[in-house]
């Protein structure tokens, strides 16, 4: 699908020049082909061209033009690109499409487009924190607020003013400026008692405005009661974007849990023990399950045959995987939520598991269910009451690795690559050993993953540097699984994970991994590096080659920076103490395994026993160094957390300063806002100017060449009026002569001006046939047939007229020969008229340009 947007790139300059019809075909359909590409690697924002391409989409949509089907087709591909969370945040952060869609949303009139348009914007701001005031905001908000008037006393228009009221509560959550605008335009008080029927967003909108009177009770057990409520009654219209308010809340939830420590926060975590919660919860499964039954009937085997056929092209793209059910990846985020809240038994827990196993099996949102799956095996096993429920859903999870891996093979998907890495990193950890249905899957999966690397010997030749990073993600969590194997079961994967780490592809992934952003894949690619085989010299030195290359990229003022900053930072950054009390476990287990074979006999061979002994000190080695690693960790974490409650003292102070000079500064951001207007009006001015002087330059330059062509075309037009009266005198004679021929030529011409007409009225008859049906088309054919024999009939009487005229004809032969041979002279000197009138008019242009030179030289 690259090559539909290199199209869209290569057309879009030209249709910005002249849009012609065809330059306007070829932009829709390239347009229409991203609109329905499911690969999501298509918008990675790493290709450069990807960010060429939103940027001249921006252009195209920003242009004022008001052709809709352009347009439409520009919002359907921005639908489809802000699937990927990562190029959902550049669409608003770095593209600024907001203002955009913001200018559209205000065109629109029609209830389907204005949702529509509502649901992408939804979408687009959903946890999008703007960082200052615009001038746009208050208008958006202005329309936003129109549109809850006009559809408040419609009962069909309520998913249109619920969209309307998410977008304002996802520009004014935790963003004061924003709620300063909201409050200046509206009555608080009507405004709540207009909002009150649309439950949990209005309560995240009365948390914004602080109107607390307006809700039955603020506790936790109300607004989970509330939160499971919505998903009853969006699972019946499949609206994910209440959904995720949901997730927003149960994610605050568990914060609140982690850190709770007064008294509102300890009932608040009480509340989700008690049994109201659990029947919630209860009936809350039982929807999910309803619904999940609901979906896999529609595609059972009782359906037809035709109706199967046209759920799979709907299903299936072209890599060959299921197409998303976004309402069920929001579904089983919070089941997520709710299993990493508070123990829910063992009943909830395996109720929420087979529903997992349900989807994976029908390969529909399998990268969600892959990771709710994962996440009740890391509660089971944090809880550890029963450890035989445990184990039948480890061999429940077995089962399905099988078609997992299949399912890998088949398709392209990275986060499905990402999830299934997990899991299998979670199933070994969890048993502390690998059995054959592991090592057979997860061999599998090596292959599908690091085979093309192992395939040649110059495999750094043949690898792709310029990988986007949601691969390289996927390789490095899959790296990291397979170096879980390696440390549990040595003899099967310590070779295999020795051989690729020799590989100079694997150094630069482990170098992009160590030098990201993302903290939970550089603590895995951490994990990776406590290896006894590790390539420290070789990843350092990629390292170094990374940095070289960003520091082209930022310039000489940042290369200081980062060069500090590398000085000052090891290349292996320790990893924390939680991993390395858990590698510390597994080694003391590996040591022991080890020394009870080689205890009981079953290790006779001397060779094998020294190596025995050479790891073994090699793992006490790595211990010790470990633990001096986690006593510096622990007095970085102690530092850190000093730091932690010193910096929220001062957010606290932040926010209440920010709360009293709000006004202030949203006029500072005005007085910037004209600024920045003003500062490029006056670079627009200082252009102009430039390109003005340019331009008189040039006319200077091109006045002295326009008097010397003056003088020259004033000569040569003397002597053309010397011939043009010549000519003058012979044309009067020509017209006498001429208009006697006409006026024989007009009687003789009456007579087939008749059959003419008819000719035009029959080839509007077919003009008209050809416009119809295939069966209306032999009736006017026998019409079109008649008339023809008219024609015949016609023309058979002109040339009978034609034979009477022939005798009167032969005597004009000679006055027409005559005639011929005075037009064609008229002709060519008629031709040469012309020439001479535009010249001389050329001539006066130049003399008025000229006087006009000089007249304003002159008063200068």
């Amino acid at each position: 699908m690259s090559s539909h947007i290199n199209d869209f790139n290569s057309h879009i300059q030209s249709y910005f020049v002249s849009s012609t019809y065809g330059n306007e075909t070829q932009i829709i359909n390239s347009l229409n082909h991203l609109a329905v590409v499911t690969d999501q690697r298509t918008f990675d924002l790493s290709v450069y061209g990807n960010n060429i391409f939103f940027v001249n989409l921006h252009r195209l949509m920003s242009s004022g033009s008001k052709k809709m089907a352009v347009l439409w087709a520009a919002v359907s591909v921005l639908e489809n690109a802000s699937k990927c969370e990562e190029v959902r945040q550049a669409l608003i952060r770095n593209f600024h499409y907001l203002p955009t869609l913001a200018n559209l949303l205000k065109e629109i009139h029609t209830t389907e487009q204005q949702q529509r348009l509502l649901a992408l914007i939804e979408k687009l701001t959903h946890g999008a924190q703007l960082e200052s005031y615009e001038p746009y905001v208050e208008s958006l908000i202005l329309k936003l607020l129109a549109v809850m008037e006009q559809g408040s006393s419609q009962k069909d228009k309520t998913e249109l003013v619920t969209l309307a009221l998410s977008i304002l509560v996802n520009l004014c959550y935790g963003n004061l400026p924003m709620t300063y605008v909201l409050t200046k335009n509206i009555s608080v008080s009507s405004f709540c008692k207009q909002i009150k029927h649309l439950g949990l967003v209005t309560c995240k909108m009365y948390i914004i405005l602080e109107r607390n009177d307006y809700m039955k009770e603020m506790d936790l057990h109300y607004l989970l009661k509330m939160s499971f409520q919505e998903v009853k009654n969006i699972l019946s219209t499949r609206n994910s974007f209440i959904l995720r308010h949901v997730v927003d809340y149960l994610h605050y939830i568990r914060q609140l849990k982690k850190d709770s420590c007064s008294k509102d926060d300890q009932r608040n975590a009480v509340s989700l023990e008690d049994n109201f919660f659990r029947d919630n919860l209860k009936d809350f499964l039982d929807d999910i399950e309803r619904y999940t039954v609901a979906q896999h009937s529609e595609k059972g085997p009782g359906n037809t045959r035709k109706r199967r056929k046209v759920a799979d092209e709907k299903t299936m793209d072209s890599s060959g995987c299921s197409e998303k059910d976004d309402c069920m990846d929001v579904l089983f985020e919070i089941l997520a939520c709710i299993v990493d809240l508070e123990p829910i038994g063992e009943g909830f827990r395996k109720r929420i598991a087979d529903l997992a196993l349900k989807w994976i099996r029908t390969k529909q949102s399998c990268s969600c269910a892959v990771d709710l799956m994962r996440v009740v095996l890391e509660k089971s096993d944090e809880e550890n009451k029963d450890g035989q429920c445990q184990q039948k859903l480890i061999e429940a999870c077995e089962a399905v690795l099988d078609d997992l891996v299949a399912i890998v093979h088949n398709n392209s998907d990275q986060v499905l690559v990402i999830s299934i890495s997990k899991l299998l990193t979670s199933l070994v950890s969890l048993q502390g050993a690998s059995n054959s249905t592991l090592d057979k899957a997860a061999e599998s999966f090596f292959q599908h993953t690091f085979g093309n690397i192992l395939s040649s010997f110059k495999s750094s030749q043949n690898f792709d540097f310029s990988l986007p990073d949601s691969e390289i993600e996927a390789f490095l969590w899959a790296l990291h699984t397979f170096h879980e194997f390696a440390n549990v079961s040595p003899t099967l994967w310590f070779a295999k994970m020795g051989n690729l780490l020799k590989q100079k592809p694997i150094h630069f992934l482990i170098a992009k991994g160590l030098t990201s952003n993302n903290s939970e894949l550089t603590e895995a690619t951490l994990a990776v590096s406590s290896s006894v085989d590790f390539p420290r010299k070789d990843v350092s030195q990629m390292i170094s080659m990374l940095s070289a290359g960003s520091r082209k990229v930022l310039g000489e003022s940042q290369q200081q920076n980062v060069d500090r900053s590398r000085r000052s930072v090891p290349l292996v950054v320790p990893p924390p103490a939680s991993l390395s009390r858990d590698l510390l476990e597994r080694m003391d287990q590996t040591v022991t395994h080890i020394q009870d074979a080689v205890a009981s006999g079953s290790i006779n061979d001397a060779t094998q026993v020294q190596l025995i002994e050479f790891y073994d000190a090699k793992i006490r080695m790595e211990a010790h160094l470990m633990q001096d690693l986690q006593v510096t960790v622990e007095a970085m974490s102690k530092q850190i957390s000093i730091l932690m409650h010193q910096n929220q003292l001062l957010t606290a102070e932040v926010d209440r300063v920010q709360r009293k000079n709000l006004p202030l500064a949203l006029k500072v951001s005005t007085l910037q806002t004209e600024n920045r207007t003003l500062e490029k009006e006056l670079t627009q001015v200082k252009s102009a100017t430039a390109s003005y002087d340019k331009k008189i330059n040039q006319i200077k330059l091109d006045l002295s060449d326009y008097i010397k062509r003056y003088n020259d075309k004033n000569q040569q037009w003397v002597i053309l009026t010397k011939q043009i009266e010549q000519h003058q005198k012979r044309e009067s004679n020509y017209e006498k002569e001429n208009k006697r021929l006409q006026h024989e030529l007009s009687n003789m011409a009456k007579t087939s001006e008749d059959s003419r007409r008819l000719l035009r009225a029959a080839e509007e008859d077919r003009q008209k046939i050809t416009e119809q049906k295939e069966n209306d088309r032999k009736m006017y054919e026998g019409k079109i047939r008649e008339r023809e024999r008219e024609i015949s009939k016609r023309n058979d009487l002109n040339h009978q007229l034609e034979k009477q005229l022939a005798e009167r004809d032969g005597k004009l032969e000679s006055q027409e020969s005559e005639m011929k041979e005075l037009l064609a002279q008229i002709a060519t000197k008629n031709e040469r008229i012309e020439q001479i009138e535009e010249q001389l008019k050329e001539s006066e242009n130049i003399q008025k340009a000229i006087y006009s030179l000089m007249n304003k030289n002159k008063n200068k």
